[in-house]
Parts: structure tokens; C-alpha cells; sequence
């Protein structure tokens, strides 16, 4: 029963369900205040509900908690970040003699998602890379999983089978709920399936123990307007979306074989006598520049994502040619940042995106 989450009526995701040290179900979870910000939380065997002691600021969000034991204690790990004057998220690890009693946090490294689990730390590019690494050169090597065409939301494991990774995410190409998904993805065997959940939704954002899967059902009109429950019926088919590879190698190549839905690219049409070189879609602008943000976000945590970043800031532009003063503001943002190393006025091209959207330049 999850009665005891929703009592508040607050939102609810990211759940992780793992046992304690006598064998008991204890739940990990997000939940979001009036201000939509996330913190984690546990629900510990008989039901109550607690906070996790974290000690990071208070305007930082939280999520993607993880977490196993051993004879020294608790080990928790979970992605925070998102201040206004620091966006870079990070990969978190706790240490404790309970969940109730953990040491100060250790920033392991950027990361939009993620975990550890004993010698493995897997942390998540937002563009369709979910690196496993094994610094202490534990048994099955590092790997590159590679989902093509996906961003990735969450990379937890399943505490009854830690090598079976829970990567969940959204193809950049479909729109409306059906466009996200989760996988499992066995490192010992390389063998991965689609989970899915009451007559075929996406067990978004899942936890699997034994028989048991609880997900982040959508429930408002924002994308993560969400709470936690368990589905009544649960379903896998045998895929392969996700291309393994050792680090180092070259990546896939950009074509999936996936298929998914277009953007509005196609029906979009001109409204003016203006030449483009290809067809206009503010989604794929925003979508864009959003990957670019978070590219140079990172850059500043010292991963060499400047190519990518110029890439994403290029497709922009190219994408924006129907509107001829959001077109040149994001021409403009891209050459300050190639010559200068200036950082775009997102919030200004945020504005022009809104202006075009409601109707407006009409050079």
C-alpha cells in the first residue's frame, strides 16, 4: 500500500525498493513540495515516512535514490543539482550506520543520472550514453550502453539483480506519453527487454523487486506532474534498443532503427516568403537548445562537450530560419560562444521561442 505517499497530495517519483539488513522492504523515493522542488525520502518497513538526512541546501533537488548495505552500514547514492546560479547536477554518495544517520555527502562527479553500487558507478549523458565504469576493476569491465535517439532520465539497478540495470528515458523524436520508456538491461549476459505495465504503458522511472513493480504514473498536465503506485499487471518483450560497446570505441551510428514518431517538422509551412534551406520547427529549436544547455552546463565541470554543444547550437539555428529575429539571436549566441566563449542569454531565446509560438515576428 502507498497510501502514506500521497496523503499530502504532493507528487510522488523516482521509487527504489530494496531490503534492510533483517530482510525487510524499505522504499527510497523523491516528493516535491509546493515549489516543485525534489527531495528524497524513505518509507521504512513499518510504513513510516522519513526524510533522507542529506544536508544538501535546501533549493537543490533531489533524485534517483539508490541505495545497499553492508556489515558497515548503509551506502546511498542520488543526483541534486539545479540552483539557479549552479544548474550542474551531480552524483551524490552517503555513508551511514542507518538510513537515518548519514555522513556529510561526497560529490562523485557530474552526472544527470546515475548510481554506485559497491565497485560499479554508472552515470548517464542526457543524450543516449549510459557509461559503467568499475574503478576499482571489478569483475565484467567498463561499457558504454548506447540507446540512439533517446534522452536518459534514470539509470538505477534492481536491488534483487544488481546487474540488471533500470534505464529509463524519452525518445527525442515522439511527443505525448507514450514516448517514454524503460529497459532492463542485463551487464552479465547483454540481454535486454522493454518493461511495460497496466495493458502496455511504460513502467517509467521503475522499481522491480521479486514480483513487485512500483512506477511514476502521470498524473496532471506537466510532464512531471507524477506520482508512485504498483501495477497490477506487468509485461517484457526481448529487444534491442540499447548498443553496447568499450569505451573508446567509435559510437553507432546516428540512424536507429527504432521507430518513432517525427516532430512537426513536416507540416510546418511557411508562413512567409522567406527562403529556408530547411523546414522551421520550434520543438526541434527547443529541443536544441536545451541539449546545448545542459552540454555547456557540464563543460564546466571540465567534460569536453564543447564540439557537441556548437552542434546543438547549429541545428538551432538551422531550425529557426522561418523566424528571422530568433534565427539571428541564436546565429549571433552561437558565434559569441565559438569566438568568445560567452554563454548564450537563454532566457532571452526563451522569450523569442514564446514570441514566435503566440505569433509573432512577421518580417
Amino acid at each position: 500500500m502507498l497510501d502514506e505517499l500521497h496523503s499530502a497530495g504532493l507528487m510522488t517519483h523516482m521509487p527504489f525498493l530494496t531490503f534492510d539488513q533483517e530482510g525487510h522492504e524499505v522504499l527510497l523515493f523523491c516528493q516535491a513540495d509546493q515549489q516543485r522542488i525534489w527531495k528524497a525520502y524513505f518509507r521504512t518497513p513499518d510504513g513510516d515516512v522519513r526524510r533522507l538526512p542529506t544536508a544538501l541546501p535546501a533549493d537543490l533537488c533531489e533524485c534517483a535514490p539508490t541505495a545497499w548495505h553492508d556489515d558497515a552500514g548503509w551506502h546511498v547514492t542520488l543526483i541534486a543539482g539545479g540552483k539557479t546560479d549552479d544548474p550542474l547536477f551531480r552524483l551524490y554518495r552517503f555513508d551511514g550506520l542507518s538510513l537515518d544517520r548519514l555522513r556529510p555527502p561526497v560529490a562523485i562527479q557530474a552526472a544527470r543520472s546515475g548510481h554506485i553500487y559497491k565497485d560499479r558507478l554508472v552515470h548517464g549523458e542526457p543524450e543516449n550514453l549510459v557509461h559503467v565504469r568499475r574503478p576499482l576493476g571489478g569483475a565484467g569491465g567498463d561499457k558504454v550502453i548506447e540507446l540512439p535517439g533517446a534522452f536518459i532520465y534514470r539509470a538505477a539497478y534492481r536491488a534483487d539483480a544488481p546487474d540488471k540495470l533500470l534505464i529509463s528515458g524519452q525518445w527525442q523524436q515522439e511527443e505525448g506519453e507514450e514516448n517514454v520508456f524503460t529497459i532492463e538491461y542485463d551487464l552479465a549476459t547483454d540481454t535486454q527487454r522493454t518493461i511495460t505495465c497496466d495493458d502496455g504503458k511504460p513502467a517509467y522511472k521503475c522499481t522491480i523487486l521479486g514480483d513487485k513493480l512500483l512506477y511514476a504514473q502521470r498524473t496532471g498536465t506537466q510532464f512531471e506532474d507524477r506520482r508512485i503506485v504498483e501495477a497490477q499487471s506487468t509485461a517484457s518483450d526481448t529487444t534491442q534498443i540499447a548498443i553496447a560497446r568499450l569505451p573508446g570505441q567509435l559510437p553507432a551510428a546516428s540512424s536507429s532503427t527504432i521507430p518513432v514518431r517525427k516532430c512537426n517538422c513536416k507540416n510546418t509551412a511557411s508562413s512567409t516568403a522567406i527562403p529556408t534551406t530547411r523546414p522551421s520547427c520550434l520543438e526541434c529549436v527547443e529541443k536544441h537548445l536545451g541539449a546545448a544547455y545542459v552540454l555547456l552546463s557540464e563543460t564546466q565541470d571540465g567534460y569536453a562537450y564543447r564540439l557537441r554543444a556548437v552542434g546543438h547550437l547549429h541545428e538551432a539555428e538551422d531550425e529557426s530560419q522561418q523566424w528571422p529575429s530568433l534565427h539571428a539571436a541564436i546565429r549571433t549566441a552561437r558565434k559569441a560562444y565559438q569566438t568568445q566563449g560567452t554563454t548564450p542569454d537563454w532566457q532571452a531565446l526563451e522569450k523569442l521561442i514564446a514570441e514566435q509560438r503566440g505569433g509573432g515576428d512577421a518580417e
